[in-house]
């Protein structure tokens, strides 16, 4: 039984190269092949802006899952570390006490896995756990 609710980070998201171009907007999940590509070339950074979730109080628990992403690296919510996450491994990171109305999300693209053929559709998402 799923005890939680999910809201997928898919949208619009700022892809930040380490070209002095503007950043990029790409659309999550579609958007996944120019992301790859990109970090092929060197650092790549995805920031997406969201608002805090309505519906969560004091004894709600919060999580940033990651699923099947193809690189290695970490991230960050408000400018606030959250660390590493290993490519192709699914990763929660609890981001409750780092929500604010409106929320930064930074995920550093470090390092790009071995891909086979076929690649995973990456998901990024929050959890929200309700009190018990």
């Amino acid at each position: 039984m799923n005890d939680h609710h999910s809201i997928r980070l898919n949208g619009p998201w700022e892809m930040i190269t380490g070209l002095p171009d503007e950043p990029q907007r790409v659309k999550l999940p579609k958007g996944w092949p120019e992301v790859i590509s990109a970090s092929k070339d060197g650092p790549v950074l995805l920031q997406r802006w969201f608002h805090r979730p309505t519906g969560i109080d004091d004894g709600s628990r919060v999580e940033l899952v990651l699923v099947d992403m193809p690189f290695s690296g970490s991230v960050s919510v408000n400018d606030t570390s959250l660390g590493q996450f290993a490519a192709n491994q699914p990763h929660s990171l609890s981001v409750s006490e780092h929500l604010t109305q409106r929320c930064c999300l930074t995920l550093s693209v470090e390092k790009l896995a071995e891909l086979e053929d076929s690649i995973p559709i990456p998901q990024i998402s929050l959890a929200i756990h309700p009190a018990n």
